[in-house]
Order: structure tokens, then sequence, then C-alpha cells
């Protein structure tokens, strides 16, 4: 059980050593603060599951000691004393376990608090909003042919270069075969 619980907070503060890599390039004084936080609090979650281990030893010995002693009927104040120094040491075991639980807890909030923050932070801003489409008037439309220009057109259908531009908000001169373009009437 012990182990399980060691592994589990090794795979947090694996975990936690990446999400503060991955951030260090964006914050980088905080990130060094914030990865010390976050290892002390996994050195206090380790500290304290040895404390665990050496509670759930100390059971398991007085556990044995108590059987030798219920088969002894003069040891009955020894046997209360066991007894009631068993009950005090699996309280406290479980107060440690709900101080593991809570430092899991406690971490596994942060890191997805800081993991959506990390991941707000790396998203592309969202896209300019478009602009209204603007009224450009009666028109046809024209389908680009290999060899066009713009000038071509433009001449051809005595209009202007900029003026195709302006109807088909083009930022350049490129066009390409096949593609559709509003011409004035």
């Amino acid at each position: 059980m012990t182990a399980k619980i060691t592994t589990g907070f090794a795979a947090v503060a694996i975990a936690i050593a990446a999400a503060f890599t991955a951030a260090s390039g964006r914050a980088e004084g905080n990130a060094a603060r914030e990865a010390f936080l976050k290892r002390q609090a996994y050195d206090e979650m380790v500290r304290i599951s040895g404390q665990v281990d050496v509670l759930q030893t100390n059971i398991a010995e007085l556990t044995a000691r108590l059987a030798r002693l219920e088969n002894d009927s003069g040891a009955k104040a020894e046997l209360d004393a066991l007894k009631a120094e068993v009950a005090a040491l699996r309280s406290t075991n479980a107060e440690l376990r709900n101080r593991i639980n809570s430092l899991h807890d406690e971490i596994v909030r942060d890191l997805t608090r800081k993991i959506s923050q990390m991941q707000k932070e790396l998203a592309p801003p969202p896209p300019p909003p478009q602009a209204a489409p603007r009224s450009i008037g009666p028109h046809r439309e024209y389908t680009v042919q290999g060899g066009d220009t713009l000038s071509l057109i433009a001449a051809a259908f005595k209009t202007s270069v900029s003026k195709i531009k302006e109807m088909n908000n083009l930022k350049n001169d490129n066009i390409r075969v096949g593609q559709k373009l509003k011409l004035p009437l």
C-alpha cells in the first residue's frame, strides 16, 4: 500500500516537474519559486509516507505482542496499555494518511490550474474580427484563366486594377487559375 502511495507521489512529482519545465520560458521568476514550493510539498509527502511506514511496522509489532500477551493471564495490565498504544498509533496513522491525501489533492488541484493556465498562454490568439462585408454594387463574376493578370482583366473589362482589388479584397496582384473575381459592370 505504501509503495503505491510513494509511486503515486513520484508520478505527481514528475508531472509537476514537466509542467514547470514547459512553463520556464514564460515565467522564469515565478517558476523557480513555484518549483521550490512544489518540491517542499513533495518532500513533506515523502516524509509523511515514511512516518506511515514506521507506524505500520509498529502496529504490526504491537499486534504480535498483543497476541502473545492475550495467552498470558498475568499480563492483563500490560495488554490494556498495549491496546491503548495500538489505538493511538492507528489514530495517528489515519491522521497522517488524511494529511497525505490532502497534500496530494492540493498538488493535483494546483497542477491542474497551472496546466490550464499554460494552455491558455500557449493557445493561439483568436482571429481578428472579420470586417463586415461591404456593398460592392452591381457586378459580374469572372473566372481567372491561364495567362490572365489583373492588368489584362482590367483592360478587357474597361476598369482599373485597383477597383478589381478593392472589390475582391485583394492585398496584392497575385491571382490564380480558377479564382472567381467580381468585376464592375
